[in-house]
C-alpha cells in the first residue's frame, strides 16, 4: 500500500514538473510586448492552474488509499486528470474568457473530485449498488475531456459555447 502511494505521489510530481518545465519553456520562447501586462494575468492563471493541480494531488492520493476501489477505475479516472493536465493549460492560454475554459476549470478543480469523493464515502454495499452509475459517469467525463480537447486540437470555436452550456447544465 505504501508503495502505490509513494509511487503515486512521484508520478504526480514528475507529471507536475514536467507541465511547470513545458510552461516555462514556452514563456522563454514566445517574447511578450510588455512583460508588465503579462505579469497579473499570468500569476492568475499559475495560480488557478495549481490550484486545480492540488485538487487532482489529492484526489489521486485518496483514490490511492482506498482499498476497495478497483484498480480499473483508478486508471479510468487517473486517465482523466492526466488529460486535464493537459487541457486545461491549453484551454486557459489560448481561451482564457470562454465559457468552455470556466467549465473545464471546475471539473478540475471541483467536480471530479466530488464525484468520486462521494463514491468513496459509501459504504461497500452502496457502491455495489451505485457501481454502474459510477462507472457511467467516469465514461462521460472522459468523453467530455476527450470532446473538449479535441475543440482545442481543431481551434473549433463555434463549439465552445454548445460545450459550455452543455457542461453548465450538466453539473449545476
Amino acid at each position: 500500500m505504501i508503495i502505490i502511494l509513494v509511487s503515486a505521489i512521484a508520478l504526480v510530481a514528475a507529471i507536475v514538473a514536467g507541465i511547470y518545465i513545458a510552461r516555462k519553456q514556452q514563456k522563454n520562447a514566445a517574447p511578450s510586448e510588455s512583460l508588465a501586462e503579462d505579469a497579473p494575468q499570468d500569476k492568475s492563471g499559475d495560480k488557478a492552474y495549481a490550484q486545480i493541480l492540488e485538487s487532482l494531488l489529492a484526489l489521486n492520493l485518496m483514490m490511492r488509499k482506498d482499498p476497495y476501489l478497483p484498480l480499473e477505475t483508478i486508471q479510468k479516472i487517473e486517465t482523466i486528470i492526466d488529460d486535464l493536465i493537459t487541457v486545461v493549460p491549453s484551454l486557459m492560454d489560448r481561451y482564457p474568457g470562454e465559457a468552455l475554459t470556466f467549465e473545464i476549470k471546475r471539473i478540475g478543480q471541483t467536480h471530479l473530485h466530488k464525484i468520486v469523493k462521494e463514491y468513496l464515502d459509501m459504504s461497500r454495499e452502496s457502491r455495489q449498488a451505485q457501481e454502474s452509475i459510477f462507472e457511467k459517469t467516469v465514461k462521460n467525463l472522459q468523453n467530455i475531456i476527450t470532446r473538449s480537447r479535441d475543440v482545442v486540437e481543431k481551434n473549433e470555436t463555434a463549439e465552445f459555447k454548445t460545450m459550455a452550456n452543455f457542461l453548465a447544465g450538466k453539473f449545476t
